[in-house]
C-alpha cells in the first residue's frame, strides 16, 4: 500500500464497515466515468455503490441542480 494512502484508509476505518474488502486507493475527485486517486492516478469508475446512482462524477448540469436542492433539503425520510 501506497505511504500516502494508509492514514487516509486508516482514518476513514473507524467510520467504515467491515464487511467486504476494500481496495489500497483513496480517491480525491472524478470527472464524468473517471476518477482520480490522491497519488494522481486515473480509473475508469464502472461500479455503482449500493443505493447510489451512476450519473457520473462533476457534471456540469448535475452539480448546480443538487447544489441547489441540497440547500433546501438534502434526505427526508419516507417512513
Amino acid at each position: 500500500m501506497n505511504a500516502a494512502v494508509k492514514p487516509v484508509i486508516e482514518a476513514a476505518s473507524p467510520h467504515t464497515m467491515n464487511t467486504y474488502g476494500r481496495l489500497p486507493i483513496a480517491l480525491s475527485h472524478g470527472q464524468g466515468c473517471r476518477v482520480w486517486d490522491i497519488n494522481g492516478k486515473a480509473y475508469l469508475d464502472g461500479l455503482g455503490g449500493i443505493a447510489v446512482n451512476t450519473l457520473g462524477h462533476n457534471h456540469p448540469r448535475l452539480v448546480p441542480a443538487l447544489q441547489d436542492q441540497i440547500a433546501k433539503i438534502i434526505h427526508s425520510s419516507n417512513y
